[in-house]
C-alpha cells in the first residue's frame, strides 16, 4: 500500500472526483477525511468504501470561507493527530454566454474554486510545516490554458489555480512541501452528467480526445495516488494533464 501511514484531506469529496480520490486513499492504506459542503454525501461516499470507519472521518467545509477551513483541518488533526496529503479538490461552475455571466456567477465560482484553494492550501501547509513536509494537490482543468464555449469564469479560476501551484511550490519547497495540479479534461461527473446526457454532445467531447471517449473519475485516482506518494518526493510545480490527449491533439 502505497499511502500507508498517510493522512489525507480531500475536498469535495462527496461526488465525483473527490469522491474516487478519497476512496482510492482509502484502497492504498491511508487515513482520509472526506470533507464537503453536504457532510451527509461525504459520510455516505465513505460508507460506501467498506472500510472501517476507524480509517476515515466525514466532515464538513466550506473551502471559501477561512472559519470552516480552519475548523476542517483542526478537525482532521483532533482524530488523526497529522496531516499529511491535501486534495483540494472542490469546485463548481457556471455554464453561461459570457455576456450573460453576472458578477455574482463570477464571484461565487471564484470563491470556492480559487479562493478555495488558496484557503486550504495555506491552512494545510501552516500543519505539514510544522511536520516535515506534506503532499498539496490541486484539481485545476485543461481550460487553465485551453478556451472553451462558455466558460470564462471557471476558466480564469482554473487559471489561477495553475498559477498558485507554482508559486506555492516556490514558496513551500523549503519546507519540504510538494505542489503539483491534475488538470482532467472532459471527466464523467455530476457536473457535466446533463450536458453529456446528450448524445451528440457525448460523441463530440469523446472525439476531441485521442483515446475516443471522456474521462472516468477512476482517470483521475493513480495521479493523485502517485502525487501523494513518495514514488513523486522529486516532483513539485507540475501541471498534469490528465485528458486523454485532448491538450495535445
Amino acid at each position: 500500500m502505497r499511502l500507508s501511514d498517510k493522512v489525507a484531506l480531500v475536498t469535495g469529496a462527496g461526488s465525483g472526483m473527490g469522491a474516487a480520490i478519497a476512496q482510492g486513499y482509502l484502497k492504498e492504506g491511508a487515513k482520509v477525511v472526506f470533507a464537503d459542503i453536504n457532510k451527509e454525501s461525504a459520510e455516505k461516499i465513505a460508507l460506501e468504501s467498506g472500510v472501517s470507519d476507524e480509517m476515515w472521518l466525514a466532515a464538513y467545509i466550506n473551502v471559501g470561507k477561512l472559519d470552516d477551513v480552519k475548523r476542517c483541518i483542526e478537525e482532521t488533526i483532533q482524530r488523526f493527530g497529522k496531516l499529511d496529503i491535501l486534495v483540494a479538490n472542490a469546485g463548481i461552475t457556471i455554464r453561461k454566454p459570457f455576456l450573460e455571466l453576472t458578477e455574482e456567477d463570477y464571484d461565487r465560482v471564484m470563491q470556492v474554486n480559487a479562493k478555495g484553494v488558496f484557503l486550504c492550501s495555506q491552512e494545510a501547509a501552516r500543519v505539514m510545516s510544522q511536520n516535515g513536509g506534506g503532499s498539496i494537490i490541486h484539481i485545476s482543468s485543461t481550460t487553465s490554458v485551453l478556451a472553451e464555449p462558455n466558460t470564462v469564469e471557471y476558466g480564469a479560476s482554473k487559471g489561477a489555480v495553475a498559477s498558485m501551484t507554482r508559486h506555492m511550490a516556490l514558496d513551500l519547497g523549503g519546507y519540504n512541501i510538494r505542489v503539483n495540479a491534475i488538470a482532467p479534461g472532459t471527466i464523467r461527473t455530476q457536473l457535466t452528467m446533463n450536458r453529456l446526457s446528450d448524445h451528440a454532445v457525448m460523441e463530440k467531447e469523446s472525439g476531441l480526445t485521442m483515446l475516443n471517449r471522456v474521462g472516468e473519475t477512476d482517470d483521475i485516482v493513480g495521479p493523485a495516488v502517485f502525487l501523494a506518494s513518495n514514488e513523486s518526493s522529486f516532483i513539485t510545480g507540475s501541471h498534469i494533464f490528465v485528458d486523454g490527449g485532448f491538450s495535445v491533439k
